[in-house]
């Protein structure tokens, strides 16, 4: 009996011993690899462990979680949002988007779950914060996402890896729980409102059209659902300009545009159309001071900081700020003044995009937006509007923007979700996110 009881107290100090090990290692950057179980005396496995950027975590068998881990999972997913996230208060105040409620709908619908199958969980998540995604681009993947990431697995700068570990990979890989999430979603009924989706979309076709409207003075050009299609389309574009240069006026539709590559606007629309250099625009860069926040940096893609990061208040206070939102403060930590870097350079001044025959356009340029216009649209137009490319007509834009982009995972099922870490703002202030207000409102429906 006393050899027994000797032999279990060596076993556990062992693994007393190993967890303090792994946990010592824990702050060095993570490899995702799963550690060697522990076996008892009667050779009955227990649970695997797992090191998820610099935390053990317990990989689950499937079949073994309940609602309140369910619960847990719901929780990490909201202290990580309201701890890295900067963008819940402008979705609320510019969106009417109250995540709180979103919460509250959400933890009462798991609870009252009758059995805890992860695949409804999932459900009762996608469909619950329905209202948030596309708001710096949040979102929660679905199994159709996991498959999609991991084909084209190029966005190494938000922690994607984090795809490839077992604790993602015992959730998405699991057929049982892809075919529960499928049959749970199908069954419900109209999702929660989202601004992007349930908008009615632009006639505008998916694709680059050019016309003529009126020979000698109005021309017209849409850009398509995608910035991809003003890639595919440069050429058409580049002979349209040629030929309608000394035009009065050149239409841009850019209603229905969803984003894309960043740079095509700038490339095959800003630049060939200018006629002289203009000034890269400022803007503002802030950001909340979390661990999620700190995995991926504050470089962003499309500013280069021209002072250091401070605290907001000494920012707030050093710059004229006219349009930001004060409210928002108390949930930012840090930020810097900055300046765009659209042109894949530092270059302070843009020069037109120099072709023979020339493309400069010689008349006024109108641009027309909407709600559909998000991420790399949303970047057009807000930089049409500070360098005074375009006079803006129609709605104001949608939004989804704060680059760069990190993922989390949930710790029990290893659900995955990823957001925009950062508050991007135009030179007054106004986040981006908030989208770009046109010059010019489309008159309301009875006026027309």
């Amino acid at each position: 009996m006393r050899a027994a009881i000797g032999k279990r107290f060596f076993l556990l100090f062992t693994w007393a011993a190993i967890l303090i090990a792994i946990v010592a290692c824990g702050t060095e950057e993570t490899t995702y690899e799963p550690y060697e179980p522990i076996y008892e005396e009667e050779y009955e496995p227990q649970h695997e462990y797992t090191r998820i950027e610099g935390e053990l975590r317990r990989i689950m068998p499937h079949g073994s979680l309940t609602v309140q881990h369910f619960l847990e999972d719901l929780d990490y997913m909201v202290y990580v949002l309201e701890n890295n996230f900067p963008l819940l208060g402008v979705a609320n105040w510019a969106w009417g988007i109250d995540y709180r409620w979103i919460i509250e709908n959400t933890r009462a619908s798991v609870a009252a779950m009758r059995e805890p199958c992860e695949g409804t969980f999932l459900a009762h998540i996608i469909f619950n914060f329905n209202p948030l995604v596309g708001t710096g681009h949040f979102s929660v993947f679905t199994h159709h996402t996991y498959d999609i990431m991991l084909e084209n697995s190029t966005m190494s700068f938000m922690n994607d890896l984090l795809l490839q570990s077992p604790l993602a990979r015992r959730f998405y890989e699991s057929p049982e729980i892809r075919l529960g999430y499928a049959e749970s979603i199908i069954d419900w009924g109209r999702f929660p409102r989202n601004r992007f989706f349930d908008s009615p979309r632009s006639n505008s076709p998916p694709y680059v059209t050019t016309e003529i409207i009126q020979e000698g003075r109005i021309a017209y050009i849409s850009t398509g659902w995608s910035m991809g299609a003003l890639l595919e389309g440069q050429f058409e574009l580049f002979n349209f300009y040629r030929q309608i240069r000394d035009y009065e006026h050149l239409i841009i539709d850019m209603r229905g545009n969803g984003g894309g590559y960043y740079v095509a606007f700038f490339e095959a629309v800003i630049r060939p159309l200018l006629t002289e250099p203009v000034e890269a625009p400022m803007g503002y860069v802030f950001f909340l001071d979390g661990y999620h926040v700190q995995r991926v940096g504050t470089a962003s893609w499309f500013f280069n900081n021209l002072e250091d990061f401070r605290p907001i208040y000494e920012v707030l206070e050093a710059h004229h700020l006219p349009d930001f939102n004060l409210s928002d403060a108390e949930r930012l930590d840090y930020g810097a003044l900055a300046i765009s870097v659209l042109s894949g350079n530092e270059a302070t001044i843009i020069h037109p995009r120099v072709t023979f025959p020339p493309t400069a356009f010689n008349g006024k340029i109108w641009l027309l937006t909407d709600g559909h216009n998000g991420s790399a649209a949303q970047l057009a137009a807000w930089y049409s509007a500070e360098i005074g490319f375009a006079t803006h007509v129609g709605e104001t834009t949608g939004g989804n923007m704060g680059s760069p982009r990190t993922m989390a995972l949930m710790p029990n099922t290893g659900i995955a979700f990823y957001f925009d870490v950062l508050y991007l703002t135009d030179s007054r202030g106004r986040p981006l996110e908030a989208g770009t207000i046109p010059h010019h409102f489309n008159r309301p429906a009875w006026m027309r």
